[in-house]
């Protein structure tokens, strides 16, 4: 049986995260698993799109992150039922918003915005809830980079503010969101906006970067 205690210090819990991504990909090595009775450190809700694993991006043991990912960050009531389970009954102290670089939900937005251009089907809510995000966060859309970093930020806040459960438990301390990219390779990470009790601003509750 596994010995280690759980983690559930918001702070601590990003602060293991951004240690493994911060090390050499040649140093995280494969990942491993974990033990059966350890508490998942944190929830990711990812781009669907992307070719690599949560783990491998933060360096962590297989089972050890909770993966929830659509394609564009939709949250509907599927993402929000599964981090409010983690949140609620795992007790996870951390959500992570990953999105990554050269997004094709993001470039579609960037389209849509710039020579409106806009898909059919399905897909026409993923670039309209992109484009959304431009207009909430005030962004710009002359890169894809500010696209996606304002994306990733308004997924974040809307977490908080769609969910009572997330809302309460990031107002008690006990649970913090980060909103990040990753590169194509994984090799590093870029911070766009904290929620919660690991910013560097004492007693902000959004920050973002």
């Amino acid at each position: 049986m596994s010995t280690t205690s759980p983690i559930t210090d918001p702070l601590v819990a990003w602060q293991r995260l951004r240690a493994g991504a911060e090390r050499p990909p040649a140093a995280r090595g494969r990942p491993a698993a974990g033990p059966l009775d350890e508490q998942p450190v944190a929830a990711v809700f990812r781009c669907a799109d992307t070719c690599l694993a949560n783990e491998a991006v933060f360096g962590q043991a297989v089972g050890s992150l909770i993966d929830v990912s659509t394609w564009g960050h939709v949250v509907d009531t599927g993402v929000l039922a599964t981090l409010e389970y983690a949140v609620e009954s795992l007790r996870v102290p951390l959500i992570v918003v990953l999105g990554h670089q050269d997004c094709p939900a993001m470039r579609a937005a960037m389209r849509a915005w710039t020579d409106t251009v806009i898909p059919d089907g399905a897909a026409r809510t993923v670039v309209e809830n992109a484009i959304g995000s431009i207009v909430r966060r005030g962004a710009g859309a002359a890169s894809l980079a500010e696209v996606t970093s304002a994306h990733i930020a308004d997924t974040g806040v809307g977490l908080l503010e769609r969910s009572p459960v997330i809302a309460q438990q990031v107002d008690a301390g006990r649970l913090a969101i980060v909103c990040v990219t990753t590169d194509s390779t994984g090799d590093s990470i870029a911070v766009h906006a904290t929620i919660g009790a690991v910013g560097e601003v004492d007693g902000a509750l959004l920050e973002c970067v």
